[in-house]
């Protein structure tokens, strides 16, 4: 008695099956990775924004908040804030982030042709797309600033959340900063 086993392997049509399946399951994992990937880029590129926008309020406010007097220049090539601060003590003295130079005056420059935000003369931000692509000083009847006690000046940031290759909304930020020091002061705060 001879007992004779047939060794059977998998026959093409359920090769071709199983490498079927295999494709479909490696592309959705791809699709995924991919799709994990482009919230996770649009997260970093939010959380990024957020930074310049804080800076940008918190370096102007500093700037601002001390400052005697406040002229704004605005044309076609970019928007010009000047800021004096009262003579006097050292502490009082406004000063260019990351400047020691405390020399009471600086002038606050966005160049629309740079693409750049400066403080008198020093470069200090970037303005491109993802994030911040403009900023602006004060608005021609600003109500809040024409009537405020001290002076004051309103900022607008333009940005945009996405890519320039990306198509998305440039939104608009706005919002106002005033000295501590009132219009008719004439000492020291």
């Amino acid at each position: 008695m001879s007992h004779q086993h047939r060794q059977r392997g998998f026959t093409l049509i359920e090769m071709m099956i199983s490498m079927f399946l295999g494709l479909i399951i490696l592309g959705g994992t791809i699709t995924a990775y991919q799709a994990i990937s482009s919230v996770s880029e649009q997260r970093d590129n939010n959380y990024k924004l957020q930074d310049e926008l804080m800076y940008i309020h918190r370096e102007l406010s500093s700037s601002v908040k001390v400052a005697k007097s406040i002229s704004i220049e605005n044309n076609d090539e970019g928007s010009k804030l000047i800021l004096e601060s009262y003579s006097g003590e050292d502490i009082n003295k406004i000063r260019c982030p990351g400047s020691d130079d405390g020399s009471g005056r600086i002038k606050w420059i966005t160049d629309v042709d740079d693409k750049w935000l400066t403080c008198n003369d020093q470069k200090v931000m970037a303005l491109a797309a993802p994030g911040i692509t403009s900023v602006r000083f004060g608005d021609e009847g600003d109500s809040v600033c024409d009537d405020a006690a001290s002076p004051c000046v309103r900022v607008t940031l333009k940005y945009k959340p996405c890519r320039e290759e990306d198509e998305c909304d440039v939104k608009t930020l706005s919002f106002h900063l005033a000295s501590r020091a009132t219009s008719d002061s004439d000492g020291d705060p």
